[in-house]
């Protein structure tokens, strides 16, 4: 067993943001309070 930090996803979800949005696609991925995350 390995130890994932809770803060794990929300890093990799800022760095693919910043990936999408260097490439020219904003607000692909769209935080849903409570649910996750949803690709739009």
């Amino acid at each position: 067993d390995s130890y994932v930090d809770e803060n794990t996803l929300t890093v990799n979800i800022t760095r693919l943001r910043r990936k999408l949005a260097s490439a020219g696609v904003d607000n692909f991925i769209v935080t849903k309070k409570g649910l996750g995350y949803m690709v739009e």
